[in-house]
């Protein structure tokens, strides 16, 4: 997997920079997409990461936005990083 950081992200917490750096961890760890989806999905469910990130996937990238602090159903304008596979 490739990983390009495209924007900074606001570290307004201890544990939106965890996952920041788990989520890093977990792209860098996948040998494929198939692998990189399930992945995602166990991140979901076993961290509170739909409270500080949301994700996508497109036909050969995943792309990842940080939630804002003070609107969690809003995300800051640029995306934080993409992975291509």
């Amino acid at each position: 997997m490739n990983i390009t950081i495209e924007h900074i992200f606001c570290p307004y917490c201890d544990e939106v920079i965890n996952l920041y750096f788990i989520i890093m961890n977990t792209i860098l760890f996948s040998c494929n997409e198939a692998e990189l989806r399930t992945s995602m999905e166990r991140l979901k469910k076993k961290t509170r990461f739909d409270e500080y990130y949301t994700y996508g996937f497109g036909a050969h990238h995943l792309w990842i936005c940080q939630r804002k602090p003070s609107d969690k159903n809003k995300v800051f304008e640029h995306r934080i990083m993409i992975a291509r596979f």
